[in-house]
């Protein structure tokens, strides 16, 4: 178990901003929660998965609802009532906690639940990314039951819900999501010990962690950060340049944008929260479950919230975690990748020539 600090927590949440692909929340935001976490005390635990015992219980974490919408109106209790509300529903006593996905803002939600509960987080999450939609992990390719979910918001507002399939519960839950605004929390994926040992893609926390220190480190010296990142985690450049369009709207729970870069390296991006296909002309870059991930000229990530016309962005992509990078996992974004007209099937992002 070790003890996050500030300096470890905000280098989590830049880490954790670039490998969101765009969504899991703007850093900046990500930042003010930091902040907002130790308001409630010195440090966050964080345990490695088999330090977990077999038989404790404990539950996803997540915000769902609009980028947008969240930055207006920020999580700070919500998050730590909808694990309550969980955990008195199902009865179970919390004793862990789990990232849904990797973001600015999604790495460090759970770790207000952990400061407020007195509970550590889990080393790692289910997707080794950010992602649109809730059954979009390994928790669900492996057997783990979404259902219940507790959402709650700010207000609290709350709901349990109940459904027969993932999709209903991510139609379901999205529907009341953006009826209260596009902002709430949830907790969902209840598990032992022993079956989060068995799914969890471990460690992500600390990669980003690593990530967010070699960011600052090449900000702090005025190298270019980008090739920082390539070198250091086998990453790909994809896209270089001035951001020329950026087409966004909001619609049944979802931020729905196309975002088009000329320059040194043209490129066009598919988003539907996060970055799932990008492509140059014709030729495609990458594609879901890869990364797409987009980097200012001030050497910070950027999130799909924060892009405008006129920006200098550079955006590098990394191959998915092995766990993830499977074709069940791909067809999870089959729908999406349907509304942004892309039905060419999985490429690995190595063998597309980038």
């Amino acid at each position: 178990m070790r003890q996050l600090g500030k300096v470890e927590m905000s280098d989590i949440s830049v880490g954790a901003g670039l490998l969101g692909a765009g969504g899991g929340g703007a850093v900046s935001e990500g930042l003010k929660m930091v902040d907002r976490v130790l308001g409630f005390g010195e440090f966050v635990s964080l345990i490695d998965a088999d330090e977990v015992g077999d038989d404790d219980w404990g539950a996803v974490i997540a915000g769902m609802g609009s980028p947008v919408a969240s930055r207006k109106r920020p999580r700070t209790y919500s998050l730590t009532w909808a694990m309550e509300l969980l955990g008195e529903t199902l009865g179970f006593e919390p004793k862990f906690v789990i990232p849904f996905e990797l973001g600015a803002g999604n790495s460090i939600s759970p770790m207000l639940v952990a400061i407020q509960m007195g509970i550590p987080v889990v080393n790692g999450d289910p997707v080794g990314r950010a992602v649109p939609q809730i059954d979009m992990t390994t928790f669900h390719l492996g057997g783990i039951d979404i259902s219940p979910l507790a959402l709650v918001n700010e207000d609290k507002i709350s709901a349990v819900i109940r459904t027969g399939t993932p999709y209903d519960m991510e139609r379901v839950a999205r529907a009341v999501s953006a009826e209260l605004g596009n902002v709430a929390a949830v907790a969902c994926y209840s598990m032992s010990g022993a079956d989060m040992k068995r799914l969890i893609i471990r460690d992500t926390t600390t990669l980003v962690e690593n990530i967010g220190a070699t960011m600052r480190t090449a900000r702090e010296s005025g190298a270019d950060v980008a090739p920082a990142v390539i070198d250091g985690y086998d990453g790909y450049l994809l896209g270089k340049g001035t951001v020329t369009v950026m087409e966004s709207e909001t619609k049944k729970g979802f931020d729905f944008a196309h975002v088009q870069v000329e320059g040194d390296l043209p490129i066009q991006i598919g988003v539907q929260n996060e970055n799932l296909v990008a492509h140059r002309g014709d030729q495609l870059v990458a594609v879901v479950p890869d990364l797409i991930c987009a980097i200012s000229d001030k050497g910070m990530p950027l999130s799909n919230a924060e892009i405008e016309v006129g920006q200098k962005i550079t955006y590098v992509g990394f191959k998915a975690h092995p766990m993830f990078r499977t074709q069940a996992a791909f067809d999870l974004f089959a729908t999406a990748l349907g509304v942004l007209e892309y039905d060419a099937g999985f490429v690995p992002i190595e063998d597309l020539g980038n």
